[in-house]
């Protein structure tokens, strides 16, 4: 279980019961893990849309479980969408966007994508039908992180040092990403049948474009690049709900 553990540790801020070393080899053992952390962030944003739906307005609580969804992940992969669209909008070459991702300070074309990604996701999670809404919030991470799973193994690591994304990189096995997307596949049947398999059939599709735009400026995927498409996978569940999971 020390994936599990460290998944929990590297994507949540949930307490988990070992200390993770970055740059410990062991850590490469938590990306096989990342389906099922996304399919505990979906129980966690179920439970509170239940529990506070009886006493809490409908915009507020889409504000309440977006700002869960937040502050339990720590905007581990909103910040890497920042950084994805400030290194990706960057030049002239991709030593110098790898660069541009590593600054402290968020650039505007950054701040203004997260900004629009949040506004999208707040509208979005509001005008989900009831019938459908339990589904789609437990999927909606679920397929986030399965995604990330499936890019680090399909897709080239592309900075040199050993970083926490390239340990990762390393982890991310044949064996561990078949079981990852297995478990992925059969949770999202058994909440949403073949609409949910459907959703994250979606998140696979927008990985794979998000990747093919980062391969083009970058010599590979960084952390920052698989945060982003957690985000916009997200996004594109929530979006793609109430269509996909229709009676």
């Amino acid at each position: 279980m020390y994936g599990f553990f460290a998944a929990l540790q590297i994507l949540t801020r949930l307490p988990s019961p070992i200390r993770r070393d970055n740059q410990s080899l062991e850590v490469a053992s938590a990306v096989g893990w990342f389906p099922a952390v996304g399919a505990l962030l979906g129980f966690i944003l179920v439970a509170i849309d239940v529990l506070a739906r009886p006493w809490i307005d409908g915009g507020v609580l889409a504000a309440l479980i977006l700002a869960a969804l937040v502050g339990v992940t720590g905007a581990f992969h909103l910040d890497g969408l920042v950084d994805s669209v400030d290194g990706l909008s960057a030049g002239p070459d991709a030593t110098n966007r790898l660069a541009a991702m590593r600054e402290a300070v968020a650039g505007p074309r950054g701040a203004l994508g997260a900004c629009i990604v949040l506004l999208a996701d707040f509208v979005a999670i509001g005008a989900l039908p009831a019938a459908i809404r339990p589904t789609a919030l437990f999927c909606m991470p679920l397929c986030g992180h399965t995604a990330v799973l499936v890019a680090y193994r399909l897709y080239p690591y592309g900075r040199s040092e050993p970083t926490l994304s390239a340990h990762l990189k390393r982890g991310a096995t044949t064996p561990a990403t078949i079981l990852g997307m297995g478990f992925a596949a059969a949770a999202c049947f058994v909440a949403g049948g073949v609409g949910g398999l459907a959703l994250l059939a979606l998140a696979f599709g927008l990985m794979h474009a998000i990747a093919l735009v980062a391969l083009n400026r970058l010599p590979g995927l960084t952390g920052d690049v698989h945060g982003a498409i957690c985000e916009v996978s997200q996004l594109a569940v929530l979006l793609a709900a109430p269509l996909a999971l229709r009676a």
